[in-house]
């Protein structure tokens, strides 16, 4: 994984293989990131996605 901060934006190259969300939260407390919106271009052999209630927790 490579990534780079722009100001505000940061962008991130992953190598195959890798496991995307590990990656993100390496990079999240790295960069003390606590909120972000999350953009991606490429493809993936699996994915799961899941929605979070910020009142239940």
């Amino acid at each position: 994984m490579e990534y780079k901060r722009f100001k505000s934006t940061i962008v991130v190259r992953m190598d195959k293989g890798e496991e995307i969300l590990e990656k993100i939260k390496e990079i999240a407390v790295k960069e003390d990131i606590r909120l972000a919106a999350i953009n991606a271009l490429g493809a993936v052999g699996e994915f799961t996605a899941g929605v979070l209630n910020t009142k239940e927790k």
